[in-house]
Formats: structure tokens, C-alpha cells, sequence
């Protein structure tokens, strides 16, 4: 059988069908995160000799190349064809990664070699929390601050990942409990720097800010996630921040 001299190469296989060349610049083909899961089988050459009785062995290793827990057995029941090996739903952050091989169905059980290692990368969950507003009063016009800053604090990514995953950021804000729109941009309310947010309205009212954030791949980077949007997390509130009026101008009168 050819599987006991063919050398495997275990490749990720999705909803769609993803060339290898698509991972060429990646530190890993794949992310997941919010417990989505990964469904992997050996290439399409392997999988297509395939016959009944044949077992596909999946095991994980770690940075030593040593296994970790028990392989995973899948028996071939149709020629040319094989069930996906699905990854746990709840592997912990990091990276992780497995190798299959073919023992071919008895009595001749040969042994195929051994698949170069397939690495995936689960992304932790992600929090964010809202520091206290620089000023929590200004004044609309005529103060000595006309603007109050809002830091928010967000994890630190592996540098292992380097750039294959950054947070993009969505800031929302409410005006004596109404939502405003839009927060940014024209007729906004301020500007928006990543997880810095500087309010600078001058309509007079209380804001409260939020901040929610989600893993964001970069071109050519497949990110498979929980929710499907990227793992979202919203920080709590923020602390009132109150833009007052500023006195009338007097008109002097006497008596």
C-alpha cells in the first residue's frame, strides 16, 4: 500500500478549501479562539488511496516534539475517504501541534511515515477594562480644559504571533443615557487612537464611554473564532464625564 512510503502532509481543511501558499508568510495557518474548533485530515493524495480498514493515527506534540495525551484512532469505513479529526473545543492558549500517519488495514498493518508537524495557535480570552477619565467635568467653552481622556488597559499578544493578529477597537459612547451617533468622525464627539479615546464635545451633557474589542487577522491570516467576530469583549462603562455650560455673559446693570 502506498501509504507505509508515502510521507503525509497534514493540512487544515475548513468550510473552504485554503491553498498552502496561503500560509507562506504566517506564523501560524491557523488561530482559534472562544473555543471554536479545527477539523484537520491528511492531504488529498494520501486521503484518495485510502482503503477500508486502514487506521489514521492523529497525535499532538509539544516545543520538545514529545506526544502529548492519548493519539486519536480514525478507521477508514469508505475508500478514498476519511472523517476529520476535530482538535478539542477547549485547548489551552498557545500553540499546539499535531502529526498524523497511516497504518495500513490488516494483515498487512504497514506503518507510513510520519507527516511533517501542522501548528495552530489558540488565542487567549481577551479582557479590557476602562481607566478613569482624565477630567471628569469640563467646561463647553471657556475653561481651563476643554477635553477629557479615556485609557483603556488590553492584553499584551504573544510575540510569538508577531503580527498576524492585532485588536481592532469599537468605542461607543451615551449622552444622559442615549446612544451617540456617531462617536467618531464628523459630528462626533471626539477622536479615537486604538484603546485611547479624548472626548471633546463641547454639547453640553454627561458621557460614558465603552470600549469593545475583537482579534482582528491580518490579510492572509485565518482566524476561526467562537462568536464568529472575532472573539468580542466590551469593558464595562466608564465613570461619568460631565460637560457643563459656561456661565452666561452679564449685562451690568444699576441701581
Amino acid at each position: 500500500m502506498k501509504t507505509a512510503i508515502t510521507k503525509l502532509s497534514a493540512i487544515l481543511f475548513l468550510l473552504f478549501a485554503l491553498p498552502l501558499g496561503t500560509f507562506a508568510a504566517v506564523n501560524f495557518p491557523l488561530y482559534l479562539c472562544g473555543g471554536a474548533i479545527a477539523n484537520l485530515k491528511p492531504d488529498a493524495t494520501v486521503t484518495a488511496a485510502l482503503a477500508v480498514g486502514d487506521r489514521v493515527i492523529w497525535q499532538e506534540f509539544d516545543a520538545a516534539d514529545q506526544p502529548v495525551g492519548t493519539a486519536t484512532t480514525i478507521t477508514v469505513t469508505t475508500a478514498g475517504t476519511v472523517d476529520n479529526f476535530t482538535t478539542p473545543g477547549a485547548l489551552s492558549s498557545g500553540a499546539h501541534s499535531y502529526k498524523v500517519f497511516v497504518i495500513s488495514a490488516a494483515p498487512n498493518t504497514c506503518t507510513g511515515d510520519v507527516s511533517d508537524p501542522f501548528s495552530l495557535y489558540v488565542l487567549p480570552t481577551a479582557t479590557v477594562s476602562l481607566g478613569t477619565p482624565s477630567n471628569a467635568n469640563y467646561c463647553e467653552a471657556g475653561g481651563a480644559t476643554s477635553s477629557s481622556v479615556v485609557t483603556a488597559t488590553i492584553p499584551t499578544l504573544d510575540a510569538a504571533i508577531g503580527t498576524d493578529i492585532t485588536f481592532a477597537y469599537n468605542w461607543t459612547a451615551t449622552k444622559d443615557g442615549a446612544a451617540v451617533t456617531p462617536v467618531t468622525g464628523v459630528g462626533g464627539i471626539g477622536t479615537a487612537a486604538d484603546n485611547v479615546f479624548t472626548l471633546s464635545t463641547t454639547t453640553t451633557g454627561t458621557y460614558k464611554l465603552k470600549l469593545a474589542i475583537n482579534y482582528a487577522p491580518a490579510a492572509g491570516v485565518t482566524l476561526k473564532s467562537g462568536d464568529g467576530n472575532g472573539c468580542v469583549v466590551t469593558s464595562t462603562e466608564s465613570s461619568d464625564i460631565k460637560v457643563t455650560p459656561k456661565p452666561g455673559k452679564p449685562t451690568v446693570s444699576f441701581s
